[in-house]
């Protein structure tokens, strides 16, 4: 491991770890973490997240899966600013900003790109919680959601960009609008356990110079949340992302329909006196067959800073 990267990791892991008088944050900055960017209590939240990514192989139309060999890699590094706002208590409204590093290496071709991403800008609202006073059976929570993609980034040409996940670090090339649900239940007040979906559509576009429309998308997630101490929690989520057959040109492209599988592990915290929260998390698609399809296995570093009031 290089020594730079040492030392980050080490300061990720203290900004995790750090304590004051603090409590664990019900909501989180990394995929598989939930909805909300801020709870209810919460005005509004400002977050930096950074991730670095290493592709480890493909899944080919079938889901057979194939290593990547000794002189092939893709990596990427994004780095992302969200913003939530709590106006009233029910809504949160987000913004999301980022920028990445994305490079491709074969013996036979090499490929860097580095731009920014798209905007995301979406809308949650909280339809119940658990706490309702009225309710003689304590119920999950509830929460639903509507995103647009703004598509202000520079993607890349070829079909190796973005690790197959969808997540697209230099952009999709077209708008996309999408919408979803959340439900989570609380156990004994220390697990957390919720269920999310969303259902996206993207608009035709002529991003490759010809007529192109992607085939929707379909993220379902499950997941739990566990309260180790009241002011650091750990998450641990399965995630799953389907993809559409892309049309070019009016025709439609069998088998470029995508399946990712990804298993996400990470831990969060929350200074309450001083609204400084941390979070760090892992995450793995499996390079096993028939997990993914038509997709990068990749295994990603990520973690955030914070502030909330």
């Amino acid at each position: 491991m290089k020594p730079g990267l040492g030392r980050l990791i080490g300061a990720l892991v203290s900004l995790v770890l750090y304590a004051g008088q603090a409590s664990a944050c019900p909501c989180s900055d990394d995929a598989g973490g939930g909805a909300f960017i801020t709870s209810e209590s919460d005005k509004y939240a400002l977050v930096l997240v950074a991730s670095t990514r290493r592709a480890l192989g493909n899944f080919d139309v079938r889901g057979r899966f194939h290593a990547l060999s000794a002189n092939e890699s893709e990596t990427a590094e994004e780095l992302l600013l969200r913003i939530g706002l709590r106006q009233p208590t029910q809504l949160e409204w987000q913004a999301e900003l980022g920028a990445a590093s994305y490079r491709f290496h074969t013996a036979l071709l090499s490929e860097r790109q580095t731009g920014l991403g798209d905007a995301i800008l979406r809308a949650r609202y909280e339809v119940r919680n658990e706490e309702m006073p009225h309710h003689s059976v304590r119920l999950p929570a509830v929460s639903v959601g509507a995103l647009v993609r703004v598509p202000l980034g520079a993607i890349a040409s070829s079909a190796s960009s973005g690790f197959g996940s969808g997540d697209a670090q230099l952009g999709l090339g077209a708008w996309e609008l999408g919408a979803g649900f959340d439900v989570s239940h609380s156990i004994l007040r220390k697990v957390d356990l919720w269920l999310g979906s969303e259902l996206a559509y993207r608009l035709p576009d002529d991003a490759l110079g010809r007529s192109r429309q992607l085939g929707p998308r379909w993220d379902l997630a499950v997941g739990g949340r566990f309260g180790l101490l009241a002011w650091l929690s750990a998450n641990l989520a399965l995630e799953s992302r389907l993809t559409g057959d892309v049309t070019l040109a009016g025709r439609k492209l069998d088998g470029t329909s995508a399946r990712l599988l990804t298993v996400v592990v990470g831990a969060a915290a929350r200074d309450e006196r001083t609204g400084f929260r941390s979070s760090f998390s892992i995450s793995l698609a499996p390079p096993i067959d028939g997990l993914s399809a038509g997709a990068t296995s990749a295994t990603a570093l990520g973690f955030s800073v914070g502030i909330v009031r």
